[in-house]
């Protein structure tokens, strides 16, 4: 659980300065760098979700989040809890593919 919290730090913060395009780079240099187990997949995905969970959560005190994401939806005659969790889909799918993609053939 620990390596999951840093590896969502991790891409929080890179998420934050670079946008998010860095998020399947840093899980690859993840999974690269540090091979655990077979969980790795799982773990990259729920780490990348959470990181993206922390940006919304850090841009509620900011700023009108819920609002925004109605209007939004609105656009898309959607449910705004419909946008938030495609909004946390979006991480967990491209950390999904680049920990898969570079993953040993051993743990597969």
């Amino acid at each position: 659980m620990l390596r999951t919290a840093m590896l969502a730090a991790l891409v929080a913060a890179g998420t934050a300065l670079a946008g998010w395009w860095i998020v399947p780079l840093i899980v690859a240099l993840w999974v690269l760098v540090l091979p655990r187990h077979r969980s790795e997949l799982s773990s990259c995905v729920l780490g990348a979700a959470l990181g993206w969970a922390i940006l919304l959560g850090w841009a509620g005190f900011e700023g009108p989040v819920a609002l925004a994401a109605r209007q939004t939806a609105g656009v898309f005659d959607l449910p705004a809890w419909v946008l938030l969790v495609a909004t946390l889909l979006f991480p967990a799918l491209l950390a999904g593919l680049a920990a898969r993609a570079v993953q040993p053939t051993s743990l597969r």
